[in-house]
């Protein structure tokens, strides 16, 4: 028997984040000998992940699983996977807004879907949320395009526009947008000694808000800002949130995101001044475990944040400036992440999305040892 066994794979960068994508077919169905197999190809667990193709940080250490979608009336059926770097796991629990838009674009050039010119509309079933999500693709002579003048924060250069709509998500975890039932809700927080006021909201991926404030900082800070103690801080409070929406206090869910009112702060890769008139509020998103702040922003988070801002007596929309013009803007550390939201007149979503760059890094064989496969 060979020592190492091939398994196809593709290398995508969708917006600020890069996984590694798998058709369904080439993975075993059976789920642990399937999370053994991602892991080894993955190279987790270690800190480096040096024996395999993630790169060491919770972006990168990503994983999507894409099967023809026919059954749940869509094109494509897309299972995301967080795959811990340190820890001995692959997290289905949530969905990656970025890497959602690298989907389509691997849908097409799969051949799941046949392209249409100048734009394909890609119905894809989230298996983790059990939601649809439309993705819009730009196609180019019969393959969706790269080259464009759209730029996110966070990525260099410019690339085609991908527009995500995830109007079709709320209550994507706990079956309700407002899972308490209140915009607003005290929290006692034992570790930090007293009562946090909080926002849980569920669009994409339920997550808690709180005033940065609440917890002792600006809410502008960088990553470099961020000590040990101020994530314990965030993870203390997304202990009691998850605790308050029957979660449980392992769960990694929901997501804890300081804001604060909009003001000048410098941008973490650039070091230029994010202006406070480009955004519509500062918000700082730590994911995990073990807890790290976003250096950007998710787009599932940015979808639940812009869907928070819009409902009276929320923390975030509190801090909100001026929306009229439909767009929230999301400043992170690393620029500006705007979302297009529209609702109807009983405040149920209509749209909310977003747009994001995509492209293919590489398509080959990752190799892993033999005996994974016989079950050793």
């Amino acid at each position: 028997m060979a020592e190492l066994t091939p398994i196809k794979v593709v290398i995508m960068r969708g917006g600020t984040s890069k996984g590694v994508f798998f058709n369904e077919v080439d993975l075993p169905q059976d789920a642990k000998l399937r999370e053994k197999v991602i892991l080894a190809v993955m190279g987790s667990p270690d800190p480096r992940q040096i024996d395999g193709l993630a790169g060491a940080d919770p972006l990168t250490s990503k994983v999507c699983i894409i099967g023809p979608g026919r059954a749940h009336g869509a094109d494509v059926t897309y299972t995301f996977g967080q795959v811990g770097i340190e820890e001995a796991y692959v997290a289905l629990g949530g969905n990656c807004g970025n890497l959602s838009a690298a989907v389509g674009v691997y849908a097409i050039e799969a051949g799941f879907v046949l392209p249409q010119e100048p734009e394909t509309v890609v119905r894809i079933f989230n298996t983790n949320a059990r939601q649809m999500l439309i993705a819009y693709v730009p196609v180019r002579h019969g393959r969706p395009a790269v080259e464009g003048s759209y730029s996110i924060a966070g990525v260099p250069g410019t690339g085609a526009e991908i527009r995500m709509d995830y109007s079709g998500t709320a209550g994507a975890t706990t079956g309700k947008i407002l899972p308490t039932g209140n915009p607003s809700d005290s929290l006692y927080v034992p570790e930090l000694g007293h009562h946090v006021t909080v926002s849980i909201v569920d669009v994409a991926k339920a997550t808690c808000y709180f005033h940065a404030h609440e917890i002792g900082i600006l809410g502008t800070e960088g990553p470099d800002q961020f000590t040990p103690e101020i994530l314990q801080r965030f993870w203390a409070v997304r202990r009691a949130a998850a605790i308050a929406i029957g979660l449980g206090p392992d769960s990694r869910l929901p997501t804890p995101v300081a804001v604060t009112e909009s003001v000048d702060y410098v941008n973490y890769l650039t070091k230029a001044v994010v202006p406070k008139e480009a955004m519509s509020f500062a918000a700082r998103r730590v994911i995990g475990p073990p807890p790290r702040l976003h250096k950007a922003f998710a787009s599932t988070g940015a979808v639940c944040t812009a869907a928070a801002a819009s409902i009276q007596g929320t923390v975030v929309q509190a801090v909100t400036a001026d929306i009229s013009s439909g767009i929230v803007r999301i400043g992170h550390p690393t620029g500006v992440f705007p979302v297009q939201l529209r609702l109807d007149a009983e405040g149920q979503l209509l749209e909310a999305s977003y747009s994001r760059t995509a492209r293919r890094l590489l398509e080959g064989q990752a190799y892993i040892h033999s005996r994974i496969l016989a079950g050793q």
